[in-house]
């Protein structure tokens, strides 16, 4: 539903109808928006963290996990839906800084640094902005063109062969 419609779908009448509660029992648990918000975007966290079923850790190719959690047009309308809520929620912005540390832990060891290492930071900083500026061409084709090593390589970043994430 966020993913799909942004946070102003969020509502506790069409989530509780959504997952077959009463809205009763959804406020007990999530009396504001807020804690919803909160909730669904801890749960989102994650599920992407979470291996895939079926797959094993090592047969998933990390450029294309980036990739897909990067520029996937609806994964970035709900990661700027949540950042635009998070500017006053301080339990929403300690789950996206949670998020951002996340991906710098699954880049960092590809490239056999650390995920506080300066240039993971800022090559994570900009994925997130081309994922945005992508967003907002309509031409799908440059998406999948994006060649990640080398962006990365602008930061000082080449993959390590024996690195897996």
């Amino acid at each position: 539903m966020l993913r799909k419609e942004g946070v102003s779908a969020l509502t506790q009448t069409r989530v509780a109808a959504a997952a077959g509660l009463r809205q009763s029992h959804l406020t007990y648990y999530f009396p504001r928006k807020t804690d919803l918000l909160a909730a669904t975007l801890e749960a989102s966290h994650a599920q992407a963290h979470k291996p895939k079923r079926g797959s094993m850790g090592s047969d998933v190719d990390p450029v294309e996990a980036v990739r897909a959690l990067m520029f996937e047009r609806n994964r970035m309308r709900f990661f700027l839906s949540v950042v635009a809520q998070a500017s006053d929620q301080s339990d929403i912005r300690a789950t996206l800084a949670a998020h951002a540390r996340g991906v710098a832990e699954q880049l960092a060891p590809l490239f056999g640094r650390t995920a506080d290492d300066p240039d993971i930071i800022a090559f994570v900083d900009m994925l997130r902005g081309m994922g945005l500026r992508l967003l907002l061409e309509s031409d799908d084709k440059r998406r999948a063109a994006v060649d990640i090593d080398a962006l990365a390589a602008r930061f000082g970043l080449r993959r390590s062969p024996e690195a897996r994430l």
